[in-house]
């Protein structure tokens, strides 16, 4: 750990999510953006001075420096193991962008290396920090819907169709279940707190043999989840709690800045608007800089125990609609 309190950060990949990463991390505390790594050195370098970041790093010289404390891992899905795991052989912090692997066998011996070596690992589920999610729980905890019946959550939207391209690409752990499925199921997860008794599932699964579409239906007890993601339209990208006394609607629930709660009758009763100036990251990005500090191993809020049940269920879904990764 730095001697000067402050966390020292490094991004390994240079892609989208990387960028949106770098813009929140000037919001966060007790933590400096010291490095960024690419496979590709010159885009290490132009990402470098986009950011202001001091240090442009092979993977490599990412692994082996001893100035850094975190990183945060931005490659695709098939590399995410890897990369986690060279990281903490390093005993570097990891947050890694979701799906933290491609399954859930290879996310328990990530798990367990890193408490072998008591080293930091949390999934990088940035939803669970948004402060429109946890004023719905809060809402729920307070009893103002009643017991909950049911949970909608959809997240779909139209990709160019690339069969090279790593949405679309079974080498890169592509299709829409891992790329978005991912976050109904833990929207639903977020509020039911543990793994359905009962999962129900219908997929298209498209020319480069990956799901394009994956339709999902989860029983916890008297309570019914129903969640769909696609690659080839777009939907609302709407989570909906209902109750039997009323309902919590969460806009673009992934990104989520409101929560509306209506009565029974469907009448607005209230409305949460975050006053956030960020995109929403810098909240798992301060998690992780605080358990660091702290000497923690794990997230409270998104658990170990929460990213296996997460990647159990996807890997259920993926034996159920038999859709098998080269690399498995």
């Amino acid at each position: 750990m730095s001697n000067t309190k402050k966390v020292r950060w490094a991004i390994l990949g240079a892609g989208n999510i990387a960028n949106q990463f770098a813009t929140d991390f000037k919001a966060v505390s007790n933590a400096e953006l010291i490095a960024v790594a690419a496979s590709d050195i010159e885009r290490a370098k132009m990402f470098a001075e986009r950011y202001d970041i001091p240090n442009s790093l092979t993977y490599d010289e990412l692994y082996k420096s001893n100035q850094i404390d975190a990183v945060y891992i931005a490659t695709t899905h098939n590399f995410h193991f890897e990369h986690s795991m060279k990281c903490l052989q390093k005993g570097k912090a990891v947050l890694c962008e979701k799906p933290v692997t491609i399954n859930d066998s290879d996310f328990k011996k990530l798990a367990a290396f890193a408490y072998e070596k008591q080293v930091f690992l949390m999934e990088a589920m940035w939803t669970y920090f948004l402060p429109a999610l946890n004023k719905a729980k809060e809402w729920i905890s307070e009893g103002r819907i009643g017991n909950i019946n049911l949970i909608q959550s959809d997240f779909s939207f139209l990709a160019d169709y690339n069969p090279l391209d790593r949405l679309f690409n079974p080498t890169n752990g592509g299709g829409a279940l891992l790329d978005v499925g991912i976050y109904p199921i833990a929207f639903s997860l977020f509020f039911m707190n543990r793994k359905p008794d009962e999962i129900k599932v219908s997929a298209v699964i498209g020319d480069s043999k990956v799901d394009e579409f994956i339709g999902m239906m989860f029983k916890f007890g008297d309570v019914s989840a129903l969640l769909f993601s696609s690659l080839r339209f777009n939907s609302l990208n709407k989570g909906i709690i209902t109750g039997d006394k009323g309902s919590i609607e969460i806009p673009d629930f992934f990104t989520a800045v409101s929560a509306q709660l209506y009565n029974a009758d469907h009448q607005l009763v209230e409305s949460f608007t975050d006053q956030r100036m960020t995109l929403g990251y810098v909240y798992e990005i301060q998690e992780v800089t605080d358990c660091v500090l702290n000497g923690s191993l794990e997230s409270k809020i998104v658990t170990h125990s929460r990213s296996n049940e997460i990647q159990e269920i996807m890997t259920d879904i993926r034996r159920e609609i038999n859709l098998k990764f080269p690399m498995e």
